[in-house]
């Protein structure tokens, strides 16, 4: 298995690409974030077709645009690797490996609803998360007023 996204303009943080070696161990390859992963871990959404990977607590990126597949093969692991490349913007210039870490697999916690109760219209965790990331990446380009 690989499966590469490569969208019209390339946005570093929207371009992977997974491979899958010999023993059924998968990796994906990404353009290095902000800072370093700490306890890293995925959850798989099935229904999206999307892995949020999640580098530390408030840091998750997510890996949209699966194949069936990619999908089915993903079902399997209980660990996805990461490697996470420095972005260049020279096409001719070698990849620089920034972090290689092993992402455990993290089961989505299925929300407990009281009978009586009217489910409530919640925000999905794929919204969560891409707001999470948003406002890390704010507080970084927001310069510190003294």
């Amino acid at each position: 298995m690989t499966e590469t996204s490569q969208p019209e303009k390339q946005d570093p943080q929207n371009v992977y690409e997974l491979m899958e070696n010999d023993d059924g161990e998968v990796m994906v390859l990404l353009f290095a974030g902000e800072g370093t992963p700490q306890n890293p871990s995925f959850t798989l959404d099935e229904t999206n077709r999307l892995i949020e990977l999640s580098r530390s607590k408030n840091d998750i990126v997510l890996i949209e645009g699966l194949l069936p597949d990619a999908v089915e093969k993903l079902k399997k692991l209980s660990v996805l690797y990461v490697c996470e490349m420095k972005y260049n913007e020279n096409p001719e210039a070698e990849n620089e490996i920034l972090h290689a870490y092993a992402a455990a697999l993290k089961k989505k916690e299925q929300p407990q609803q009281n009978a009586d109760a009217k489910p409530a219209a919640q925000e999905s965790l794929s919204e969560k998360a891409r707001k999470a990331r948003e406002n890390v990446l704010n507080k970084k380009a927001t310069p510190n007023k003294s």
